[in-house]
């Protein structure tokens, strides 16, 4: 099976799946005050501190939480200001993560918080100058991913940052599909808060990071004892983050040959759907795209019957985020990008990683064409979009 699609990564880090298992036969917790627990809680710390060497920040800076879902609702629900005060502006970029959207959303509907969408430019980047331009007034937060899981567009948040943090702002980073492709660096950048997960650098599920400036207040989202400085409560699975730390260990070790590697399949794939799909519009300029992040519109096709035909193959790919993929709904990132309905629905998503081998591009080339065919017999695939 070939997997070109990030949910479905096929296999955890190389030495990931031993730290794992030698990890979880001791389920002693962090917190116990007996020998085993002061061993655990040793093990956490040490793991933290290979987490917060990849992030770019002091051990301190950084909380353990179960999912970057819940990081980032974390941000959206529990940032203050200096003085304890909650935002009274949030602003996001419309191509964000559901759960930085759904968040948002609740807090309007629930607390009638202020939220506004950022303009993007016709590249599909927020538009820099209608920022500085439209900035709001009183305490403003501002969310906006690195890059885009689903079309690979990369936000300059270095430049958004600056631009947050002259206005007084706080500004978070949803850092997640930008793993793989260059590191975090949080100390050496505008940010406030950034997201990090374990599965996007080859780690386990079910543990992930945020990463808290020092200074950045933030009211828990599970209320608990002292656990992360009595900002998350909740017992820390050792076993997990002993793991992600193992991943982060052996991405950070490889990242400048998989980058390299990146390049090289990203250009490769480019070239074949040049080449023998000339009919196939391909989302996002290569200016502003992550290489390895491909989303594919197929004129007239279904992108999940696409995807359906291609797994008979042995091919994995993808038609959108991870949250929203069983909803066959047309991804509300198209459409921000001005995609109508109709275009989105033959949308397959290629996301390359540290997993994958350039010699996997002709057998991917290969399934992509049958599945094509298969759909063409059912007529509508090849017609314009429109």
């Amino acid at each position: 099976m070939i997997t070109m699609h990030a949910d479905s990564v096929p296999f955890l880090r190389p030495g990931v799946q031993e730290i794992l298992e030698k990890a979880v036969k001791s389920p002693v917790v962090a917190t116990a005050r007996h020998k085993d627990g002061l061993h655990a809680f040793e093990t956490l710390e040490r793991s933290r501190e290979e987490v917060a060497k990849y992030l770019g920040c002091d051990h301190t800076e950084l909380a353990f939480v179960s999912s970057v879902s819940e990081a980032n609702t974390w941000v959206l629900t529990g940032t203050r200001f200096q003085g304890g005060a909650s935002p009274d502006h949030i602003l996001l970029s419309p191509l964000e993560h559901v759960s930085v959207i759904n968040a948002a959303t609740a807090l309007r509907d629930s607390h009638g918080m202020k939220v506004s969408f950022l303009m993007l430019d016709k590249n599909g980047q927020v538009d820099l100058r209608d920022l500085e331009k439209n900035w709001p007034d009183g305490k403003v937060l501002v969310s906006v991913q690195r890059a885009n899981p689903e079309t690979g567009h990369l936000q300059p948040i270095d430049q958004i940052g600056a631009l947050v943090k002259s206005r007084g702002g706080i500004f978070h980073t949803d850092f997640t599909a930008s793993q793989g492709w260059e590191e975090p660096n949080f100390s050496g950048r505008p940010l406030d808060l950034i997201s990090v997960s374990s599965t996007a650098i080859g780690g386990p599920a079910g543990i992930a990071v945020l990463g808290i400036r020092r200074g950045i207040r933030m009211v828990p989202l599970i209320f608990g004892g002292a656990q992360e400085e009595g900002r998350r409560g909740g017992t820390v699975p050792v076993f997990l983050a002993q793991s992600m730390a193992g991943a982060v260990h052996h991405g950070v070790r490889h990242l400048v040959r998989e980058r390299e590697k990146l390049v090289t399949m990203d250009t490769l794939l480019v070239d074949e759907v040049h080449t023998k799909f000339p009919m196939v519009h391909m989302v996002g300029d290569k200016s502003v795209r992550r290489p390895g992040i491909l989303n594919l519109l197929v004129p007239g096709a279904d992108g999940q019957a696409l995807l359906s035909l291609m797994e008979r193959e042995k091919v994995v790919v993808g038609t959108g985020s991870s949250c929203s993929s069983q909803s066959l709904k047309v991804s509300h990132v198209l459409t921000a990008l001005g995609y109508s309905p109709r275009q989105g629905q033959g949308s397959v998503v290629l996301s390359l990683g540290w997993w994958n081998d350039p010699s996997e591009i002709a057998a991917w080339s290969r399934a992509f064409d049958r599945g094509i065919q298969g759909l063409r017999k059912l007529g509508g695939v090849g017609m314009p979009l429109h």
